[in-house]
């Protein structure tokens, strides 16, 4: 779930030689062709997830492993509650507890454990953004990928990624990405889904991920879910998949 046109061009060859991968876009990545008003209501979750079981049943793909990277873990996790006879498996990569109070404590853990070069890099990125964002008053057209760009140090445990190019092309809704990701996800509770889900269900998270909140907020969440399988990748940042394929490999079901 997520991007059809960025997701290709992270996952390696290791992994879509042993999976066949239906990528399918959620609305926010959509390029808007309608003459209708744009609505918060046009991105309710409940319409997403209508989407991908649309796609599914419509490639004709059998109860399956559901991936979710980031913000989509929380699309994957509502979809396994609403649609349990599509989903086999669970696989949550990248996401936080929500993006809500756990996110905050981010901020510390990226002082503690940032280096100074990382430091020093996400001060430039941001930098570079600000000015980007202040030679068009009426609004970058590729905010949102311009934004994930400048957030490369906190994504990234190499340092040397600039993610310019797997951004390039990508269309983005506003309007979908503050509602879902700025509010829905924000209060999302994830206990209310983990109760209702049956399917196995294992969370993957990068130990230098700055982006979401810190591996350890899932602890006191998990204690009520033991059956939850959770693995932390070392050196390894927001793209477990990417930067590191055959410890992903290793932990997936």
């Amino acid at each position: 779930m997520g991007s059809a046109l960025y997701y290709p061009r992270v996952i390696p060859e290791a992994l879509s030689k042993k999976f066949k991968i239906t990528i399918v876009d959620q609305r926010g990545f959509a390029k808007r062709l309608g003459t209708d008003v744009e609505k918060e209501s046009s991105y309710d979750l409940d319409l997403l997830l209508s989407d991908f079981s649309f796609f599914q049943k419509q490639l004709e793909i059998p109860p399956c492993l559901v991936l979710g990277h980031s913000g989509h873990g929380y699309m994957a996790l509502a979809y396994a509650k609403k649609y349990p006879e599509l989903v086999k498996q669970l696989l949550l990569v990248a996401t936080g507890p929500s993006h809500g109070a756990p996110l905050q404590e981010r901020e510390s853990y990226f002082e503690t454990m940032a280096s100074v070069e990382r430091k020093e890099k996400h001060q430039r990125l941001q930098y570079k953004f600000q000015r980007q964002i202040q030679r068009e008053p009426e609004g970058l057209e590729d905010f949102f990928n311009l934004y994930c760009v400048s957030q490369d140090a906190l994504g990234f445990y190499n340092l040397s990624i600039d993610s310019t190019l797997l951004w390039e092309g990508v269309k983005t809704n506003k309007l979908a990405f503050d509602h879902l990701f700025g509010k829905l996800f924000v209060e999302i509770k994830v206990e209310d889904y983990l109760s209702a889900i049956k399917c196995p269900i294992t969370i993957v998270l990068g130990k230098y991920d700055f982006q979401v909140a810190p591996h350890y907020t899932w602890d006191p969440i998990l204690q009520s879910f033991p059956g939850v399988k959770k693995f932390v990748i070392e050196e390894c940042g927001h793209l477990p998949f990417y930067e590191r394929p055959k410890e992903f490999l290793f932990v997936i079901p």
